[in-house]
């Protein structure tokens, strides 16, 4: 898989910042799961690999909309739940409160947020494989999964000493 990084993002100790997919990739994994490369899908995976912030479904289709005004709601939409489905995109909780969505690799991955710029890190470590098996364990739970995300400030925002 070929892999592209955000132009203008500082790189962060311990971080995946470079694992961000292209195009070709994107479309590889959809082909994979047995979805046709659509120019409407194309247009929005375009569009959402421009956002350099974690972006609403909202302003997705209105970032949609000025690249192509014939796409509708309804088509933006379906591809985001496929891109979601298919581990593209990833839900983040933003300083907000709501939720938004980042793209990246498919594969295990959580996400540093910055509560000042909105900037999402991605990174693959994960330090709660321990207590899952302890909590699986314990409670007899069946763990299926498990989302952790860091909201902070990132070293662009934090003020000069």
């Amino acid at each position: 898989m070929s892999v592209s990084s955000t132009p203008s993002s500082p790189r962060y100790p311990g971080a995946d910042r470079d694992a961000r997919p292209d195009v070709s990739t994107i479309e590889d994994v959809l082909h994979g799961a047995g979805y046709r490369s659509t120019r409407p899908r194309r247009t929005i995976i375009e569009t959402i690999l421009d956002q350099a912030h974690p972006f609403t479904p909202e302003h997705l289709l209105a970032a949609v909309h000025r690249a192509d005004p014939s796409l509708g709601r309804a088509t933006v939409y379906r591809t985001l739940e496929i891109l979601g489905a298919l581990d593209v995109l990833t839900r983040v909780v933003v300083a907000e409160g709501h939720s938004a969505y980042v793209v990246g690799l498919p594969g295990h991955r959580h996400h540093l947020v910055c509560s000042g710029c909105g900037a999402a890190v991605p990174f693959t470590a994960c330090p709660v494989d321990h207590l899952m098996a302890e909590l699986s364990r314990t409670t007899n739970f069946a763990i299926q999964s498990h989302v952790l995300q860091f909201i902070g400030v990132c070293p662009a925002c934090q003020p000069t000493p």
